[in-house]
């Protein structure tokens, strides 16, 4: 199975465009899929062209949440695999908000009502690889959930923190063995790999790569999240996107194999 991260905030390859946004592609005999499809900026396209990724053959797109920046591409995405099966939380047809006054859009709403033809709420085998999952909100430690000037709107008009109900990640089973892919990670990352484990038998990781929504801690929230993260056995931490340099750097002097995952990296799972 190999992995190519299409979008994200950093380049590898100076032919690439970046942009504050995320998208991925995993690709092998059986399964040919993009989470996210990146942000505003439409770098979606250039890049898949760039990386010689032929989007008329994805079979799937999974949308790992409802934020602009995961789904910002996904008119680009449809028009260019429209026979693509799409997946996502069904909660991603909540309205979110952004900011401290609540009044950016953020994303979601009665549009992903429409768009998934496979919506979901607990988890879906996608392929015989891949295992898209959310993480009950019984089985989250809040500690590791950061709602801060993220926000989802009720069926009566009320703002909320956002309770991140349609946060999806994915669980890969490569010939290195079982790898968990993430969006963002709003679930709280030590939550996703321990429900993971619990849930689909695992107990070790090869690769866990993607966003970690580590920026969100503070200078004294992160050796707990870091401590706890130490419970979790992975060959290789590949953070990226929402992840913020301190705590990349943190998790770097902690575990043997800590590498940012920009755009254009490519690796075997």
């Amino acid at each position: 199975m190999q992995l190519t991260v299409v979008v994200e905030n950093f380049c590898t390859n100076r032919l690439l465009k970046a942009e504050w946004g995320y998208c991925l592609y995993l690709e092998s005999d059986k399964t040919r899929l993009l989470l996210d499809t990146g942000s505003e900026m439409h770098s979606l396209m250039h890049n898949l062209r760039v990386l010689k990724i032929d989007p008329s053959r994805i079979d799937h797109i999974v949308f790992s949440h409802a934020h602009f920046d995961h789904t910002g591409g996904l008119v680009d995405a449809i028009l260019a695999a429209p026979l693509a099966r799409r997946w996502g939380s069904s909660a991603m047809s909540v309205q979110r908000w952004s900011d401290a006054d609540q009044k950016r859009n953020g994303g979601g709403g009665p549009l992903f009502a429409n768009i998934l033809t496979d919506p979901f709420d607990t988890w879906a085998q996608i392929t015989d690889e891949v295992i898209a999952f959310t993480v009950p909100a019984a089985e989250r430690d809040h500690r590791f959930v950061n709602s801060k000037n993220m926000w989802e709107e009720t069926p009566d008009g009320q703002k909320i923190p956002d309770t991140f109900k349609d946060d999806v990640s994915l669980l890969v089973k490569g010939e290195r063995g079982a790898s968990v892919v993430l969006g963002c990670a709003h679930a709280g990352l030590p939550n996703i790999l321990r429900y993971a484990q619990k849930t689909f038998n695992v107990d070790s990781f090869d690769t866990v790569l993607g966003g970690t929504h580590l920026s969100a801690a503070s200078a004294e929230e992160l050796p707990i999240w870091i401590e706890a993260l130490k419970a979790f056995d992975v060959k290789r931490w590949r953070p990226n996107h929402c992840t913020g340099f301190k705590a990349a750097a943190a998790m770097a002097k902690v575990f043997d194999d800590v590498d940012w995952a920009g755009c254009g990296t490519r690796i075997i799972l």
